[in-house]
């Protein structure tokens, strides 16, 4: 979002997508550390997935399922996201239209301050 050439369009599926991996960031360490609700929803859809894909049995460690479950709520945000991702470019098409009228009116201001204490300066004599 820093990259001035983004299109709305771009920054909004980066945002859907940085959304997407801290959501599955904060759902495995939720899980990791036994939070209530979430170690248990995680746990069920992990469970889901390793019945869908059978091939996931073969991974060895004790943290797989909660990785593939918390996974699993990452990329399902991802893709139900990015048919937002439109709306969310059109808010941040207005945001940046809204910041360049603010910033006009406030050079604006700023240039006839600055003509103001120019003629102010000239005006003052000496004898």
């Amino acid at each position: 979002m820093s990259d001035a050439n983004q299109t709305p369009l771009q920054e909004a599926v980066s945002a859907i997508t940085i959304g997407g991996i801290l959501v599955a960031v904060g759902c495995y360490a939720g899980a990791v550390q036994d939070v209530p609700g979430l170690t248990a929803g995680v746990l069920w859809i992990a469970g889901f997935v390793f019945t869908w894909c059978p091939a996931l049995n073969e991974l060895q460690g004790g943290q797989i399922p909660s990785l593939v479950g918390s996974a699993t709520v990452g990329v399902a945000l991802f893709l139900f996201g990015i048919p937002l991702a439109p709306l969310l470019a059109g808010r941040f098409a207005r945001a940046q239209l809204q910041n360049v009228e603010r910033d006009t009116a406030r050079l604006k201001k700023n240039r006839a301050s600055l003509q103001k204490k120019e003629r102010a300066k000239d005006d003052f004599i000496v004898h």
